[in-house]
């Protein structure tokens, strides 16, 4: 998990991906979830992918686990947008909703890139082994 928060740190917003066609939540869905409240990500979608693969009274089943799931945690209330990524089944609800709802934060391209060293101060730069 630690390389996946690594990575989250320049994320400003969140797609949770579930398998439609699995049990909610796989333990690997519940530590996405607290990757996103570690976070502190405010902008969520949950996606529900594979809904080509089951039929309809399964996903409405799901969906409601996935509320269930999400209750009580920074996720709650996030929109569920049903999809099949193989199908391209809402991919376009997905991309409307992305460019229409999560703003693109001002960043600063014009000053000096920092870099934050290893170690301790005053002792120089160590060589790491590889």
């Amino acid at each position: 998990m630690a390389t996946m928060l690594n990575g989250a740190a320049v994320m400003d917003a969140a797609l949770l991906l579930i398998a439609g066609n699995e049990s909610c939540p796989q333990p690997q869905t519940s530590e996405h979830l607290a990757a996103i409240e570690i976070m502190k990500l405010k902008h969520i979608l949950i996606l529900q992918n594979k809904i080509d693969l089951i039929r309809d009274t399964q996903a409405k089943d799901q969906y409601q686990e996935i509320l269930k799931f999400v209750q009580g945690t920074v996720a709650e209330g996030a929109p569920v947008i049903p999809i099949s990524a193989q199908l391209k089944y809402n991919i376009e609800v997905v991309c409307e909703y992305v460019t229409k709802n999560i703003p693109i934060p001002l960043r600063d391209f014009t000053s000096e890139p920092r870099l934050i060293g290893e170690g301790r101060g005053g002792e120089g730069v160590r060589k790491k082994k590889v």
